[in-house]
Order: structure tokens, then sequence, then C-alpha cells
């Protein structure tokens, strides 16, 4: 650094009393100061210099001035707060790029292994970066064991351009698992460029309804409108079976009674088309074997110190004792059958989530 330089920051850091080291106004007043020179080096700077950077990060963190500081002088001491950042709520892409750029793929293993960071949401930040190195970290989580997390890998994955490639490179090679394909099947369909749709429609066909017939996109379903009275008659012969409406139905899968205030229907058709994409809490599928070979699959209903009870297929609820169970193991996919849309026409699926709309309170 240049003598002229680092005299100016010393005697900023120097020109006030130890009592006040910490004092707010004076590490802003630095932090200032180094983002304006040209030659300022994070890494020689003087111990005093580096402190009052890490206070004023510590209080300002996500702020304009703070992935200022990140990003020019790659500090990697910020990694476990930029992997909290790109774990909240709201997408973030900023935090995730600076995630990546600085830490590489290891940071982002150690943020998803990290049981405080929200995964899920880290994948979509992830996936809103569109660079090689986070689309390579995607790809990693797309193709390892937790199916859960490689199909919200796949969903990241399709929100960029090079995710998208990456997904379509994958499913070329064979290497795209085969419960995640109509998942990104649809995502790809809806692409805004054209040659991806182009490809997808090739390796990735679009799940067929009654007859073969290649259903529309999602985007394009949407905006048609169908006959709620005879979607109601879809829902009789291809719903009544595990969900109920009212008083009518049967008592497996989530009530449909108020759906229509809980999904759009850009999600209604998400959840039949692809119902592994979004699985209802307190839905998730699981298989148990007992002691003496009985194998239940349904969903837990209850579970607790002695006995476990479990929803399977009918709606009837089974206790099985604790000390009787063999072996317990989620189900990675949904209990609803993906081959369900394929039982209807296009028309038939349009009617049938016109009438979901209407069931409301």
């Amino acid at each position: 650094m240049h003598i002229r330089v680092f005299t100016f920051i010393f005697l900023v850091a120097c020109s006030f009393s130890p009592a006040l080291s910490a004092d707010e106004s004076r590490d802003r007043l630095i932090v200032e100061t180094v983002l304006k020179l040209d030659r300022f080096n994070y890494e020689s700077a003087s111990g005093k210099v580096k402190d009052a950077i890490s206070r004023y990060l510590a209080k300002n963190s996500g702020s304009e001035e703070y992935y200022q500081l990140v990003e020019r002088f790659r500090i990697a001491e910020q990694l476990p707060t930029l992997a909290t950042l790109s774990s909240d709520e709201e997408v973030n892409a900023r935090a995730a790029g600076l995630l990546v750029a600085i830490g590489g793929e290891s940071a982002i293993a150690t943020a998803l292994a990290d049981a405080g960071n929200d995964k899920v949401r880290l994948l979509m930040s992830l996936g809103a970066v569109n660079d090689d190195k986070s689309v390579a970290a995607l790809a990693r989580v797309l193709e390892g064991k937790d199916l859960a997390l490689a199909r919200q890998a796949a969903k990241a994955l399709a929100g960029s351009p090079a995710g998208q490639v990456r997904l379509l490179e994958l499913a070329e090679s064979g290497k795209l698992a085969e419960e995640l394909k109509n998942g990104v099947s649809l995502a790809l369909t809806a692409s805004v460029d054209p040659t991806i749709r182009t490809r997808a429609a090739k390796v990735l066909p679009a799940p067929a309804s009654l007859g073969g017939e290649s259903l529309p996109s999602i985007a394009e379903l949407v905006k048609m409108r169908g006959v709620a009275e005879k979607g109601q008659v879809i829902y009789m012969r291809s719903c009544f079976t595990c969900h109920k409406v009212g008083d009518k139905g049967i008592d497996f899968g989530p009530a449909l009674s108020e759906i229509g205030d809980k999904l759009a229907r850009e999600a209604m058709y998400t959840a039949i088309i692809d119902p592994s994409e979004a699985i209802s809490f307190g839905y998730e599928g699981v298989a148990i074997e007992a002691a003496n070979s009985q194998k239940l699959i349904g969903y837990v209903a209850s579970d607790g110190d002695h006995e476990v009870g479990m929803k399977v297929p009918g709606g009837a609820l089974i206790t099985i004792k604790r000390a009787d169970i063999k072996s317990r193991e989620p189900l990675p996919v949904s209990l609803m059958p993906a081959s369900l849309v394929a039982t209807m026409s296009r028309d038939d699926l349009v009617n049938l989530v016109e009438y979901l709309t209407t069931l409301k309170k």
C-alpha cells in the first residue's frame, strides 16, 4: 500500500481515544475512507482498521455498503453471514453470488450442511446467480441422494439460462433422475428461450394427457378457462377416492374444500401434473415395515411414544406399536401418482382446475 494511504488510514483509526474504539461514527469514517481509496489492501491493513471494518459489517449486514466492502475486498470472514443472507425469505442473488465468488463450492457445501440455514431458500438464491460455479454447485445437489433436495435444486436451476442449459445436458446424457423429469420438463417448456424449449421437447417431452396428446405448458394452461360443472364430474371420477370436498370424498390426501383460496391456477396445474414438486406439509409419504413383514405405505397421522398411526390409501387409520416397527423410510415422491393426468384429456384437466378454483370459504 502507498505510504501516504497507509498513514491517512492510520491517523483516522488513531484519532479517537481507546475508550471510543467501538464508536460507530469512527468506524463509518474508516469504511467511507477505504472505499474511496484505489490502492487499499485489506489483507495488509492494520488490526485497528480491520476491526473497524468488521464491526461496521456486523452492524450493517445486508446494506449496500456491506456488499461493496465484501465484494471489493473479498472478505472471507463474511462467508457465514453471506450464507445466512442467502437463506433469507426473499431470494438474494447478490449474497449468494458473493458466497460463490469468495468461497466457491466448499462454502456452499458448508452452508447446506449447516442446520441453521434454510436449504431450499439457499438453493433458490443460488439459482438466481446464473454463473458456472453456482450452476455446478446446484448440479452436485441435483445428483445427490436426497431426492427432495434434488427436486429443489432442479427448480433453482430452471430459473436461470445457465441452469436450464445444465438441466438439458444432464437429461441428454441420461444423468437426470427419472423422478425429476416431469418437473424439469414443465419448467423448461416455460423457458423464454426457444432453443431451450426445442431441445427440451426432444429429450423431456411434456406429460401426455388421455390419448397420448402432449399437454401445453402450464403458462398456456393457465390462460384457458373451463366449465366448473364438468370439472366436478372429473373430481368425482379421478380425485374422489383420496380428497374430500365438504362431506364428499375419502379423507386420505389434503382436503380440497377451500383449495380455491389457497392455490392459484398455476399451482393447481403443477400439483396435478407433477405432484411431487410441492408435497403438502403433513402429507409426506412414509413406508413402514413391521416385524411380522407387514408393509404400510401412507403418511404418519400420529406419532406417539409407544404407537404410530398410519393413514393409508382408502382413508383407513392403522395403528402399529413402535416396538414392532422394523424399518421406517420417507418416500422420495408424493403419494399422489404423477400418472393421474394421463387419465384426463386436456379439456378434462382445464375443467377440473376451473372447478377447483370455485372451492372457497
